[in-house]
């Protein structure tokens, strides 16, 4: 059965790029991006349905959007949908479901050469950590920017009583970073060139997306062609696709191969037929819930 999941703002509007996933208790069966299609934002799954209904878990999330059940009902996450067959036995004679999410703004620097960094600290049991402390070292001393001495050694940031963090660095330096309260090695950090980012992104980047151009391949057997990435992590930093930071797989390796091959990814027809090109973080030492889902790539060759 197509189910639809439609998303919306506390004000009612579309809300576009929602990951929701279906779980059928703790297997994940199905998931998808809520797009724009007219005015409205929704995804379509591929479920199996009954009569009675059959029962599964969706998950919801979106970087600035919050599912904490605030809004009422459908705005959690998880939360429980019943899919019916034939559609027509459910209580609102469709397969759809709408799901609301409260959106909200990270704070950004005023300063145009500066990047507002904010987030959260949580324990295990998700309670907010009250005095994590961050000692922020700049490993670029001496700095000057537009003409300004940049000096000092060390910044130091505390999280407030609700967990929270915020501190300005400058675009792209380059600073060692070590949390005081956790037995855990410093990081290396690159600031993004942007306004601001989250304190997890900025402390532990991940891929967070993968795009291709051209965006779909049509080759013929036995031909090559070059199509070219951009992979971006979750600080908003574009990564080299030379550093092996996403794997790229073909999932019929008879129709397709695939190989990165000077930054560009080389797709190679074998047999005529449809498959996927797949990508996958190379690095899952940290674990990111949800798991971002990277764009596969669709090849055709004949």
């Amino acid at each position: 059965m197509i189910v639809r999941v439609y998303a919306v703002d506390e004000l009612g509007d579309p809300l576009v790029g929602v990951l929701v996933r279906a779980y059928s208790g703790a297997t994940l069966i199905t998931q998808n991006y809520t797009a724009l299609v007219g005015a409205e934002a929704y995804c379509e799954l591929t479920l199996v349905g009954g009569s009675p209904p059959v029962s599964y878990t969706i998950r919801l999330s979106k970087t600035g959007v919050a599912f904490d059940g605030a809004l009422g009902v459908g705005s959690t996450t998880p939360q429980s949908i019943d899919v019916y067959d034939p559609e027509t036995a459910s209580p609102t004679g469709t397969n759809y479901f709408q799901v609301t999410g409260q959106t909200f703004t990270r704070p950004v620097a005023l300063d145009p050469n500066m990047c507002r960094c904010s987030g959260f600290v949580r324990d295990v049991a998700g309670r907010p950590l009250l005095g994590v402390e961050l000692n922020i070292m700049n490993t670029q001393a001496p700095t000057i920017v537009d003409d300004d001495l940049v000096l000092g050694s060390t910044l130091r940031a505390v999280s407030d009583g609700t967990g929270y963090i915020i501190f300005d660095l400058y675009r792209g330096a380059q600073y060692l970073v070590q949390i005081s309260s956790a037995d855990l090695p410093a990081r290396d950090i690159v600031v993004p060139d942007l306004s601001s980012v989250s304190l997890s992104s900025l402390l532990y980047p991940c891929v967070k997306s993968v795009e291709y151009d051209p965006a779909s391949v049509a080759i013929a057997e036995g031909a090559s062609q070059d199509v070219a990435l951009t992979i971006t992590d979750s600080s908003g930093v574009e990564l080299d696709p030379l550093d092996g930071d996403v794997v790229f797989t073909s999932l019929d390796t008879t129709i397709a191969g695939v190989q990165v091959v000077a930054g560009v990814l080389v797709v190679t027809g074998g047999v005529a037929g449809a498959t996927q090109i797949t990508a996958e973080r190379a690095n899952t030492s940290i674990v990111v819930i949800p798991e971002p889902v990277l764009a596969s790539l669709s090849v055709a060759v004949s």
